[in-house]
């Protein structure tokens, strides 16, 4: 029987046939107050295990400030009390009866940081060997969505809807588990994600082995773990002003038991966007421009998404949990109306004719993901297995009509033409991963394998009387299997630490596009090592050097080679020549006081998978696709500083100098490889102020600036943004309600530019930046406890986006 095999049959069989409990159980009860005498209710209540330090059980106080723990067995424990604004307290206890363990007495915190005095409610940065953490949990951060919040975190830009650290995008995981979304959709996911359900953020510039490889830089959203015993729920909206208004709606449930963890979430998100494009097409006769193409190009979207979210977690005894998780996304009916107009110039400058296309698109999407994660606790010393299988089924379809008239330069019609498409594509995942967790005195070891399978099949048909010449329809399937295992070890000793990782993995594709005869096999392994190593001088100095190998994966639509188009002579085509970019990252960082950081760093790409836009000459044509470009690399001075100014006033800054360059395929020129390079630098301000006294008023400013940049062939420079938000709790923190003013001056939007050899174009797009946004949080029933809320597809899925 195989590995697989056996662990199916332990799970069933521990739920078969659970074992008998027969040591005697008694009950912990007592109350909890504050200095005053005043009973505090909502305090969290953790029996831990004296021996290993391991939680055992939890409660929380009631209106009346008590509390009862039951069932618990004979034995040396902790008893610890913890409530937000005052400190903890710890009482050990032996038990071999019932026990009142009368008044527990909570004393209100405050710390001087510098000469400044904090309290409880404001955000804490930590900086460890290889990550930066924001501790957000209990601080006013927690009232944001998730995306503000990592739009605040140090180390992190946004940049295009891309979350990006140190100049690369990030894989975003929660709770370790990989989000396998990008863009528009992951920002989607973050905005709808609430800032109370997390306790930190995790910025992983050099992710350890047991990540994926292709993870090059990690940002790690952990959410709360629950240790009391209860029911809690939330409903909120949310709605946000731009051109059209938008509007959110959701609710949360959660019970715990001694045996169950249960999260169920659902949202609602209606949505109407706008959105308007400019871009113009120098063509060329040889090498002297031929005329000049103007397009507007404008588009309104509407959708009605569907979330559900579900997690059960089984705690079957102490040494076996089990946890069953689910999370359907269902989008029907999504529409596109597309309205293009495209102004065709003469060399100076007049017009010599216009065209007018109108097109209609109509989408659903479906995104069904289950995952079962089974964890046994080998020892008492915090040796564990955990095997985790997910599958995740995905279907898009899509309908497009395009309407095109022609129109000579006095507006006569001079023809028309029509066409359609259907397309879908349809994906079924399976993945399996074995991983140990082995601590010792000597170092800790994780090691484990990984299996991967990935089956996707596309289809696209076009019909009409004017189907755009050398475009056919087309069946495309595609198949990879990945075999990984790794191992990594970390030990500290004395003022020194080291992680060091090394991750193996063997990937077996095939790409066939049935229609066109062309099929893609690739097989390769690759080896990708991890190296931390930090030195602590002192308190006040802190040296590290890091080196990191990863791989990109192209997505799965960006394989795809059926054409989208925007309008009749401007599509998007998919490559399934598309192959593995390897990148190759070196870090130095120095860490003053434990609040100002510098970073230098060097980062090198082969064939780095890269989005190109190339414009036909002879044809009048413009075509964007992703395409594996020669190579990139940057070189990056990283500073960064955090500290509390005043009582009042939460500041950090992240800037960064760089230098980038890449080079790229011609393919439309006659000079075969271009090379781009520029020097830039972005940086950003945030500002957290608490108004009120009770300091559950707060204000934020965020600034954020970046000059000249390089994406594939495109180049820009000087966009800049500004950011402000009010948060305001009340009645004890059952409602919460924020307003978010965004892009004010709408200074985001900027024109990109891609010019060499015969390619002169650029575009500007507009989509609705600037807003004006009110969400409104309720808390019901014991809203205090924390709960297992957390993402848990895996890491495949990320690849479902073009």
């Amino acid at each position: 029987m195989n590995i697989s095999g056996k662990l199916s049959c332990l799970v069933f069989c521990i739920f078969c046939f659970p074992f008998a409990l027969l040591a005697q159980e008694y009950t912990l009860n007592g109350v909890v107050k504050d200095g005053e005498q005043n009973a505090l209710s909502y305090v969290n209540i953790v029996l831990i295990q004296q021996s290993d330090s391991t939680v055992v059980s939890g409660t929380s106080s009631d209106n009346a400030g008590k509390f009862a723990i039951t069932e618990v067995k004979t034995g040396n424990y902790i008893l610890k009390a913890t409530f937000v604004g005052y400190r903890d307290v710890e009482k050990p206890i032996e038990v071999n009866d019932d026990i009142n363990v009368g008044t527990i007495l909570l004393e209100e915190v405050t710390e001087s940081l510098e000469g400044v005095t904090v309290t409880s409610g404001k955000p804490l940065v930590e900086i460890r060997s290889d990550r930066l953490v924001l501790n957000v949990e209990n601080t006013s951060f927690s009232a944001q969505s998730s995306f503000d919040i990592l739009r605040n975190t140090p180390g992190i830009l946004v940049l295009n809807d891309q979350i990006v650290v140190r100049n690369t995008q990030a894989t975003v995981y929660i709770n370790d588990k990989r989000v396998y979304l990008s863009g528009e959709e992951l920002k989607s996911l973050l905005e709808n994600y609430s800032g109370s359900n997390i306790r930190s953020v995790e910025v992983i510039t050099t992710p350890p082995a047991r990540y994926d490889a292709e993870s090059g830089a990690v940002v790690n959203i952990v959410t709360s773990r629950s240790i009391s015993v209860g029911y809690k729920g939330s409903v909120n909206g949310r709605w946000t002003e731009a051109i059209f208004p938008k509007y959110s709606l959701g609710t949360d449930h959660y019970y715990k038991n001694n045996f169950l963890d249960l999260f169920v979430g659902y949202s609602y998100n209606p949505r109407k966007e706008y959105k308007h494009d400019n871009s113009y097409f120098n063509f060329f006769d040889g090498d002297t421009p031929d005329n000049r193409w103007e397009v507007d190009f404008r588009r309104t979207t509407r959708s009605y998404a569907h979330n559900l979210h579900t997690i059960m977690d089984f705690t079957l005894n102490e040494k076996n949990s089990l946890s069953v998780t689910a999370n359907i996304m269902h989008s029907p009916g999504k529409t596109y109306d597309n309205n293009v107009v495209t102004d065709i110039f003469d060399t100076v400058g007049n017009l010599e004719s216009y065209f007018l296309t109108d097109s209609e698109l109509d989408n659903d999407r479906s995104n069904l993901a289950f995952s079962l994660d089974y964890t046994y606790n080998i020892n008492d010393k915090g040796a564990k297995m955990n095997a985790v299988s997910n599958y995740i089924y995905y279907d898009d379809r899509q309908f497009q009509l395009l309407y095109t008239d022609y129109f000579d330069p006095n507006s006569v019609p001079t023809d028309r033409n029509y066409f359609d498409f259907l397309a879908k594509q349809r994906n079924n995942i399976f993945t399996q991963q074995l991983d140990f967790y082995l601590p010792s005195e000597w170092a800790l070891v994780e090691t484990g394998l990984k299996y991967s399978s990935i089956s996707s099949n596309s289809s696209v048909d076009f019909d009409g009387d004017d189907i755009p010449p050398e475009t056919e329809d087309d069946r495309f399937k595609y198949r990879e299997n990945i075999y990984a295992a790794y191992v990594s070890f970390n030990k500290e000793w004395e003022n020194w630490s080291a992680n060091i990782g090394l991750r193996g993995e063997y990937t077996d594709m095939e790409a066939n596009s049935v229609v066109m005869g062309e099929v893609n096999t690739q097989t390769y392994f690759e080896l990708f090592p991890t190296v931390v190593i930090e030195h602590t001088i002192n308190e006040n100095h802190q040296l590290g050097i890091n080196y990191k190998r990863n791989i990109d994966r192209p997505r799965y639509g960006s394989l795809n080679p059926y054409r989208y188009y925007l309008y009749e002579r401007q599509y998007s085509e998919g490559n399934p020549g598309l192959t593995r970019s390897i990148d190759n990252k070196i870090a130095l960082d120095y860490v003053l006081k434990k609040k100002f950081i510098f970073s230098l760093y060097y980062q090198h790409t082969n064939n780095e998978i890269q989005g190109l836009t190339f414009q036909d000459n002879k044809n009048k044509v413009i075509s964007e696709g992703q395409y594996n470009i020669e190579e990139g690399l940057q070189y990056s001075l990283d500073f960064t500083y955090y500290s509390y100014i005043k009582d009042w006033w939460y500041f950090y800054t992240y800037m960064s100098g760089y230098y980038m360059e890449n080079s790229f395929p011609a393919i439309q020129s006659e000079v075969p490889v271009q090379k781009l390079n520029t020097m830039g630098y972005y940086g950003r301000a945030y500002n957290q102020f608490t108004i009120s006294k009770d300091r559950s008023f707060t204000a934020n400013l965020s600034l954020f600036y970046m000059s000249n940049y390089i994406q594939g062939s495109f180049t820009f420079k000087n966009r800049f943004s500004t950011d402000i938000g009010l948060t305001k709790r009340l009645w004890k923190n059952r409602i919460i309600a924020s307003l978010n003013l965004t892009d004010i001056f709408n200074t985001q939007n900027i024109w990109l530019a891609s010019r060499y050899q015969n390619q002169d174009n650029g575009y500007i797009a507009r989509p609705e930046t600037r807003t004006v946004s009110f969400s409104l949080k309720y808390n019901f029933g014991n809203y205090r406890l924390d709960d297992n809320k957390r993402d848990t597809t895996p890491d495949e899925q990320e690849r479902l986006g073009e």
